[in-house]
């Protein structure tokens, strides 16, 4: 009898043991912790085409050239030479290109006024100029010219009214034209150099293109650009206009949330030239995050309330939460039942592009909760806990990579920076590059290509 009632002691002594354990046992709890990921910045191409139309061009120079030309009223200009000279344009401007010049034909209207030895006399007359301009451009972005006269011809000769009759002086008139030659070409080289210089546009589309643009108002995805470097092909010409392509070297960063911080760099680098196939392409990292919350929440659907038993015992789970360890997720199962306490898994997050979706490879016990279990409840090994909660760490991302190309896609069918600067491009492929983990997310980064380009409307 007392041996029985030894063995019932003992009995019920190791039966409150184990209850005492099973009511307050936690396996240890490993730290959360993070560690850094370096990223390698992706360097971008965005092409900006400009285009200087020859129409506009004729225009502006009709627009800027009207009347009077060149005027010289005085008989003492010009070592003496007795002669006032007027020219004034009388018809629009026509031009065209060639290579790399502009040639224009500028029809004039002819006055000079003759010193004679008895007074003086007028004469009239109208001819065309045809003159040619080479241009270029300059390291601050200005377009170079050198126009030249090229030849003239009359369309109606001067001839000079005296009190004896009319009087041909095409010799003197052609001599008036050659002392305003000059004057004339070097005012079409100011024309065309303050209507046409390219900095203002460029500086324009350097500027804009660091201002934040938002990709996607569900996600709050914006990306900066960072412009590095600038470059321009050489300019080329065909018979309507003139053209060439800028290309930006830049930095693209995509972050989720407010809008980005950003500090403008306003100073535009000096232009050099690149070659003519510079490829407009751009890459860019995007961040695509599965928030710690939202993972709880579809394991919790998964396993929460589920029952697991292993011969006579049975365990029930109660709660899930997720942190990172390092490059590792943590998962840490609340149980209720023949075991009464927090046991931690552990298990490194990958995507798997088949599915889509974020998978916890080689998930298994943690080492301190394999040694604390091995003491307390070895008989947890042996149910499927383990197999089951593996299962349940997968996290979809199909619809969010569909959505988020769909958004990045619709954002830059006609993006205006600011008005008359336009950003155009197309998503050619979106690929996960990475998972890793942060501190409030499974976080898998999207590599995009595609091509951009910036249009600047008004030159």
């Amino acid at each position: 009898m007392k041996f029985l009632s030894r063995i019932s002691l003992m009995m019920a002594m190791s039966l409150l043991s184990f209850c005492k354990t099973a009511k307050y046992a936690d396996a240890p709890k490993p730290p959360e912790q993070y560690a850094y990921t370096p990223e390698a910045p992706l360097i971008s191409t965005i092409a900006i085409p400009v285009t200087i139309s020859i129409n506009d061009l004729t225009a502006s120079l009709n627009k800027r050239l009207n009347g009077v030309l060149y005027e010289d009223n005085s008989f003492y200009d010009n070592n003496n030479d007795g002669l006032m000279f007027r020219a004034t344009k009388t018809q629009p401007i026509s031009l065209y290109l060639s290579g790399q010049t502009i040639k224009y034909k500028v029809p004039l209207k002819i006055w000079l006024r003759k010193s004679l030895f008895i007074g003086s006399a007028e004469a009239e007359g109208e001819l065309a100029l045809n003159l040619k301009t080479t241009f270029s451009l300059n390291p601050d972005w200005s377009i170079a010219t050198v126009t030249d006269l090229e030849y003239y011809e009359w369309i109606s000769k001067p001839v000079l009214k005296t009190g004896i009759g009319d009087i041909s002086i095409e010799t003197i008139s052609n001599i008036a034209i050659n002392q305003s030659r000059k004057t004339l070409t070097q005012t079409l080289d100011r024309v065309v150099g303050q209507q046409f210089s390219l900095r203002p546009y460029v500086q324009e589309a350097w500027t804009a293109l660091q201002e934040p643009v938002l990709l996607s108002e569900e996600y709050k995805t914006w990306v900066k650009t960072t412009p590095l470097s600038i470059g321009i092909t050489p300019l080329r010409t065909d018979w309507n206009s003139i053209y060439a392509t800028i290309a930006v070297e830049c930095q693209n960063d995509v972050s989720i949330g407010e809008k980005p911080y950003f500090r403008e760099n306003s100073t535009l680098p000096n232009l050099h030239y690149i070659n003519d196939d510079t490829p407009g392409d751009y890459q860019v990292r995007i961040a695509t995050d599965i928030p710690f919350p939202e993972a709880e929440r579809m394991a919790r659907t998964m396993m929460v309330g589920q029952v697991f038993e292993s011969g006579r015992r049975k365990v029930r789970v109660e709660d899930i939460q997720l942190w990172g360890n390092n490059d590792k997720l943590v998962v840490n199962s609340r149980l209720s039942g023949s075991f009464n306490g927090n046991i931690y898994f552990i298990g490194r997050p990958v995507f798997n592009p088949q599915k889509n979706q974020v998978e916890v490879t080689d998930l298994d016990f943690h080492v301190d909760t394999r040694n604390f279990l091995h003491k307390t409840a070895a008989w947890m090994f042996k149910g499927t806990i383990k197999k089951q909660m593996a299962a349940a760490m997968v996290f979809p991302l199909e619809e969010n990579i569909r959505e988020m190309r769909g958004e990045v896609q619709n954002s830059l069918n006609h993006y205006e920076l600011q008005p008359g600067i336009v950003l155009t491009g197309t998503v050619d492929s979106v690929v996960v590059e990475n998972t890793y983990l942060t501190p409030s997310s499974i976080r898998v980064n999207l590599f995009s290509k595609g091509k951009l380009s910036l249009d600047v409307k008004g030159l």
